[in-house]
């Protein structure tokens, strides 16, 4: 019987088959049992207290790659989760027994307001729509070549619907930013930076740095340098560097008297952007 079952066609190689699945899961079992790595546990009481997006905003590749480097103390600081901001350093700091820091809340913001209202084309621009592709010709066919072109390279890699393009330029809705900075390594004019929140009250939502003359031939709401907002700061928080005004946000009192005289409505109160429009 044992003869006729080994030479049956069917059979046997059903019999082969599970022999070879029951050796493979033993060997897989002492792969496992003799080289499996330990877990640290803090690291797992760590993560359990970690948001779980996977942004990257701290610096790693996760909140696991993070975890794992606070529980080994390769990085001393609890402070590093943008998304998840004070409530989780509290967390970890009370995880680890150490005195929670101090989070400053941070959002990516476009400093331009170049809609395709405030500006025009210099040439049609037929190229592959990426704003990296299009940059390489003449800088892009925006009349300000420092300028937002509109592409969405940086909607792209927003994995958290944070961006989106309305009248030809990006826009954050900052209650979807985690902070992890990709729109700001995706940007290829550079006029996408992280700011603490408070920041938002006032900016100089421009990155022209030309002269006036050309400025206003650019964009009707650049910077034209004209040193009025300069000259009405009670606090002396603004000066201009390289033709374009600049708020120092530690010494800014959010007066608004900046915005008031700025003569192109180039300083503005509040993040270019809001809450993402439906299906953005």
């Amino acid at each position: 019987m044992i003869l006729s079952l080994l030479t049956n066609p069917v059979l046997l190689p059903a019999l082969i088959g599970a022999g070879v699945s029951l050796l493979m899961g033993l060997v897989i079992l002492l792969v496992f049992r003799f080289f499996r790595v330990e877990t640290n546990p803090l690291q797992k009481l760590i993560e359990d207290v970690l948001p779980g997006v996977n942004c990257g905003g701290c610096g790693y590749s996760g909140c696991a790659a993070y975890a794992a480097a606070l529980a080994d103390g390769s990085e001393p600081l609890t402070t590093l989760c943008t998304a998840g901001g004070q409530d989780t350093a509290t967390d970890v700091a009370a995880v680890m027994g150490q005195e929670a820091g101090t989070v400053i809340p941070t959002v990516a913001n476009v400093f331009c307001q170049g809609t395709t209202k405030n500006t025009h084309k210099r040439y049609d621009y037929t190229g592959p729509e990426h704003c990296a592709a299009a940059t390489g010709l003449f800088s892009g066919p925006n009349s300000c070549t420092f300028g937002c072109l509109g592409f969405g390279d940086c909607v792209a890699v927003c994995e958290f619907n944070a961006i989106y393009i309305e009248d030809g330029i990006a826009h954050i809705n900052h209650e979807n930013c985690t902070a992890c900075g990709k729109c700001v390594d995706a940007c290829p004019k550079h006029i996408i930076h992280m700011i603490p929140k408070h920041e938002l009250a006032t900016n100089v939502t421009c990155s022209n740095h030309w002269p006036p003359k050309i400025v206003r031939k650019a964009c009707t709401v650049g910077c034209i340098a004209c040193g009025r907002c300069v000259r009405v700061c009670p606090v002396d928080a603004i000066v201009i560097e390289d033709n374009l005004a600049v708020i120092d946000q530690v010494s800014c009192i959010h007066c608004g008297k900046c915005i008031e005289v700025c003569p192109t409505k180039a300083i503005r109160e509040g993040l270019l952007g809001g809450p993402a429009k439906a299906g953005a």
